[in-house]
């Protein structure tokens, strides 16, 4: 699988969670403790709770996902 690839999946995984409904600190913990995230872990302890509540927040208002 290709770089390009596992990163597309990471973010796809990544905005799912955050337009999931999910608190801040369940998404926190799950991007945490997920395997699909592995390799990820360093970029992903670097996420401040607030800005992931903030992204949440964008993403119930604005954004729009493909069926």
């Amino acid at each position: 699988m290709s770089e390009d690839s596992d990163f597309e999946k990471f973010q796809d995984a990544l905005a799912e969670l955050l337009a999931s409904g999910l608190t801040q600190a369940q998404i926190l913990e799950t991007l945490k403790t997920d395997s699909r995230f592995d390799c990820y872990r360093e970029y992903v302890d670097s996420f401040e709770p607030d800005m992931v509540a903030v992204a949440c927040e964008l993403m119930g208002r604005w954004a729009k996902r493909k069926e």
